[in-house]
């Protein structure tokens, strides 16, 4: 399934500070997020995280995603006019939980580039319009990944409140699958294998003093 996303929501907390403080990690709680829409296929998706610095360069957090597509088929109808039909409904929640380590680079200011290690759980469920002809009509996909990423904090120079938080991760992991075929008889398949992925995520923060 194609898609292409977009970037059109944020939701953050509000938080006040004194122009000029130093950024200091290890006071910083970071509330993060994105939104994005499929215009090819119907939907939406959406990432909710937060992360809280400790000592002077580390940091634990915790991000929650959850993708919602509906691709529809255009189907002829007995008038013969083309209808949005044979839909595809796919729904995704995982969660990650990550460690992250920031380098401290004085050339880059407020920039903090990092090394991380997360864990990703989560549960892939697909369901097929049961008024058309398939070979299945429902799916379920439970799987868990592990792996490594490098990223980067870009923070806004004056306030070092709002930034970009992007990362590029390599994920190993393990797909669980069960299949419920309805043809040629009724019958559940399972399926289990090894798999690892590319993995770009981009997201909006906003930083609030926690101490």
């Amino acid at each position: 399934m194609k898609k292409l996303v977009i970037p059109f929501l944020f939701v953050g907390l509000f938080g006040f500070a004194q122009n000029g403080e130093k950024f200091s990690l290890n006071k910083t709680l970071f509330i993060k997020g994105i939104g994005y829409i499929n215009l090819l296929d119907g939907g939406f998706g959406s990432i909710l995280g937060v992360e809280k610095g400790l000592l002077k360069n580390h940091s634990i957090g915790a991000k929650f995603i959850y993708n919602h597509f509906l691709p529809r088929q255009e189907i002829k109808n007995e008038e013969g006019n083309y209808v949005a039909g044979d839909y595809t409904d796919d729904k995704d929640l995982s969660c990650i939980i990550e460690y992250k380590y920031y380098f401290d680079f004085k050339f880059l200011n407020q920039n903090r580039p990092y090394i991380s290690i997360s864990y990703k759980t989560g549960k892939n469920t697909i369901d097929k319009d049961s008024g058309y002809q398939h070979d299945y009509y429902h799916q379920e996909i439970k799987y868990n990944y592990f792996g490594p990423a490098l990223g980067c904090l870009f923070l806004e120079k004056q306030s070092k409140r709002i930034g970009i938080d992007a990362q590029l991760g390599y994920l190993f992991g393990k797909k669980d699958i069960v299949t419920e075929y309805e043809v040629p008889n009724r019958f559940d398949f399972f399926e289990s294998y090894d798999t690892t992925r590319w993995r770009i995520e981009v997201m909006v923060v906003y930083s609030i003093d926690w101490k």
